[in-house]
């Protein structure tokens, strides 16, 4: 696929909290998310990371929080069922930068 074949692309807004050494990492979640962890029992073992929109525009928004530039290697978010923003019986994840 050569460049005039690719489809064309959406700019989508998403902000963030920028990174501040003094408080770390700031976690931003809109009102209404719902998320879930599963590991699909299946040859390949899949996690299925599965929400609303709510909720999967937060994830992204904390993926890109991690992606700053001014975040340091090491940088990390731990998220599970009791957190209150993963559904229960969620499996936990952390979310770390290298």
């Amino acid at each position: 696929m050569n460049d005039s074949d690719e489809p064309p692309k959406e700019p989508v807004v998403v902000g963030v909290i920028p990174y501040d050494p003094g408080r770390g990492l700031i976690s931003d979640w809109d009102d209404g998310t719902v998320l879930r962890i599963e590991v699909l029992e299946t040859t390949a073992k899949t996690i299925l990371i599965s929400g609303n929109a709510a909720g999967l525009t937060s994830l992204a928004r904390h993926l890109l929080t991690l992606a700053q530039p001014s975040a340091p290697a090491g940088s990390h978010l731990d998220f599970d069922d009791y957190c209150g923003w993963f559904e229960e019986g969620s499996f936990g994840v952390r979310i770390e930068l290298e």
